[in-house]
């Protein structure tokens, strides 16, 4: 309390007894009962599988969009008559590459 400036109150101090299995006063201050410390790692690997699960969304999400953008612009050049052996023979592959690229991104940051 004294370090956090909070005023000692009565709904402190009960939520205080309400984390008992996990929270101990030794020495002065507080520190996590063994409890505390599996519930926190809990919490954490919680925490982590929320954000791989929303990473491997957005990897999806990007690849889809890279591929979007490759046919569209695929489709302008043949639309504007870009010469056929760069809209065929060139834009595909690159296009692929690309792809496979932004998909191989999101697996090398994890």
């Amino acid at each position: 309390m004294n370090a956090g400036k909070v005023p000692d109150s009565p709904t402190l101090s009960y939520h205080l007894r309400s984390l008992a299995p996990f929270v101990e006063q030794r020495h002065g201050g507080y520190r996590l009962t063994p409890m505390g410390k599996d519930a926190y790692s809990l919490l954490l690997r919680s925490t982590a599988y929320d954000k791989l699960a929303m990473f491997q969304k957005k990897r999806y999400e990007a690849t889809l969009a890279n591929l979007v953008l490759w046919v569209a612009a695929i489709a302008a050049a043949a639309y504007l008559e870009v010469s056929a052996e760069f809209t065929l023979m060139v834009m595909p592959p690159l296009a692929f590459v690309a792809t496979m690229i932004t998909y191989q991104l999101f697996d090398e940051v994890r």
